[in-house]
């Protein structure tokens, strides 16, 4: 049988393997705390990855062998090619990389890479996600972005000399290439787009699962570099579909939490609908974290939100941006901050008071987006400070990156060109800055940025009021404010830790999210990691 492996969960602020060794010592009476591992600043990959669940699922409906590896950043190099070496034969074609992600763990990366061209010369290494800057991370044969089902068939049958080469958008000087499967191999709407599990995933019942409602976005938000925007037309799942895969997850696994990878969970009255109408026929009560849009679940109004409290859709990210009216427009979010506002304490009101489980409703902000001024920023965050004081809200600089070239995809010079049209000036070089923290963090990042080909634009904004590290510096202080006001750290990409917790008592949830983020339940989260790489390098 044709053969392939599906690696996912490489995400980590640095190149070391500590992480993977701190769990191999980690126990309940250990000396060092949990948060060591796993704590909110770490940015190691606490997720059981997505895409390579969902192209095995894919293939294997082809006859394929294929076997998925999560939680990668949590084996050590030496683990990892114990498990390439139990596992890799001359049936074993290719070898995938799953990267949602972008991580500084290049070198890391690069180790694996090359250890499976020394070891396993015939098998071809195969990088994909949403970006091409992200994917390439990896050093592969082969690069793949967007929904890549079906680019995954073609390439294949190419490599088992059965069809002819695939659609290439682009030929690196390395001789890799990219194949944009939004263009070359579109993959929606895609009506049952399920996952199905193995035994040999070791799906434990206090973990969180990722679940797909629809596949793009209807949206085309001016920051925004994801493959499927502006999408015209209801890529929404069947109903069955929907219903039949939460089920067999709680049927064969006890699965009930979810984080839904949607782009906009709520982008039509009617999608909520048909999901609430799937979710209503399960014998057990879901609970579901996503990206919502704030100003389409204020207009949308209480049956909506009815029906996503019934269904336990009730941990919530809004992407607000600014409470500046113009600065928000100028992105593709046009509802007036005082309607944002009150829509967002009725919701906040509403949802604590009817949800049978929980309400977390936190939303982002830019810092540095057109029109913004000290002033308005200033303004914002005197409101958010008194209204909104139980839920986390994360402010952003505004990040652009370097100046697109000829390896660029259409999305990076898309983001690229709406900002320069506003006017901001353009730079590679990390300017003078005072802090030397921040200047070596800065410094830090630029290099990594480069080493990748990234790059960042320390840009000044139209108005010359202020830059990218004067962004930094006010966000720096408000995020100190919030964090001496004893505001929760916690959101819903948290939640995974406090349902590996609570899972038998689901209305202790609440009482986690009243909390700062240091008192996260993390043990449970790292005996599941522990447990599953116990189980994979048995």
């Amino acid at each position: 049988m044709k053969h392939g492996l599906l690696l996912g969960g490489f995400t980590s602020h640095d190149n070391s393997e500590k992480c993977a060794h701190l769990i191999n010592e980690w126990h309940d009476k250990s000396n060092r705390h949990p948060s060591d591992i796993l704590g909110p600043h770490k940015f190691y990959e606490s997720y059981r990855s997505f895409g390579n669940h969902r192209i095995a699922t894919h293939l294997r409906k082809s006859g394929w062998d294929i076997e998925c590896i999560d939680y990668g950043v949590f084996f050590t190099n030496d683990e990892l090619a114990q498990i390439l070496s139990e596992r890799v034969s001359k049936e074993t074609l290719f070898i995938g990389f799953s990267m949602m992600f972008f991580t500084p763990s290049k070198e890391r990366l690069n180790w694996i890479t090359d250890h499976i061209r020394e070891k396993y010369p015939w098998v071809k290494i195969v990088s994909g996600g949403q970006k091409t800057w992200v994917v390439r991370c990896i050093e592969a044969d082969y690069f793949i972005t967007g929904n890549g089902e079906y680019a995954m068939d073609a390439l294949l049958k190419y490599l088992c000399g059965e069809g002819p080469e695939p659609r290439v958008s682009n030929t690196f000087e390395n001789g890799s290439q990219l194949i944009m499967a939004q263009h070359a191999y579109p993959c929606f709407p895609k009506r049952d787009a399920s996952i199905s599990f193995e035994d040999r995933d070791f799906i434990q019942p206090n973990e969180t699962l990722n679940v797909e409602f629809a596949r793009g976005c209807i949206f085309s938000c001016k920051y925004c570099n994801f493959p499927l925007l502006g999408m015209k037309q209801d890529t929404t799942r069947y109903e069955d579909s929907v219903y039949e895969e939460l089920l067999e997850n709680y049927e064969r696994w006890g699965v009930t939490n979810y984080y839904v990878t949607d782009d906009t969970i709520n982008d039509s009255k009617d999608k909520i609908a048909l999901i609430a109408r799937a979710v209503r026929r399960l014998p057990f009560r879901p609970q579901f974290s996503g990206y919502i849009r704030a100003d389409l679940l204020i207009r949308h109004g209480k049956e909506t939100w009815n029906d996503m409290i019934d269904i336990g859709l009730t941990s919530h990210h809004y992407g607000v941006e600014s409470f500046n009216y113009e600065s928000a427009k100028s992105v593709g979010k046009g509802m007036k901050p005082e309607e944002m506002q009150s829509g967002l304490l009725e919701i906040r009101d509403y949802f604590q008071k009817n949800s049978h489980n929980f309400y977390c409703g936190i939303f982002s902000m830019i810092a540095g987006l057109p029109h913004e001024t000290f002033e308005s920023l200033e303004s914002g965050k005197e409101w958010i400070n008194k209204n909104w004081t139980d839920n986390f809200v994360n402010y952003f600089p505004l990040m652009l990156q370097k100046k697109p070239n000829e390896n660029s995809d259409d999305m990076e010079k898309n983001v690229y060109n709406n900002f320069m049209e506003y006017g901001y000036t353009y730079s590679e070089e990390v300017p003078f800055i005072d802090d030397r923290n921040v200047n070596k963090e800065m410094n830090e990042e630029n290099r990594i940025l480069k080493s990748s080909n990234i790059g960042r634009n320390w840009w000044t904004h139209p108005s010359g009021e202020y830059d990218y590290i004067d962004m930094i510096d006010w966000v720096k202080d408000f995020t100190d404010t919030r964090v001496k006001m004893g505001v929760p750290l916690t959101g819903p990409w948290q939640h995974n830790y406090v349902h590996a917790e609570t899972y038998k008592n689901p209305e202790e949830n609440q009482e986690y999210y009243k909390r700062n983020g240091k008192s996260l339940p993390f043990i449970p989260m790292i005996n599941i990691i522990k447990k599953y790489k116990e189980y994979k390098l048995s």
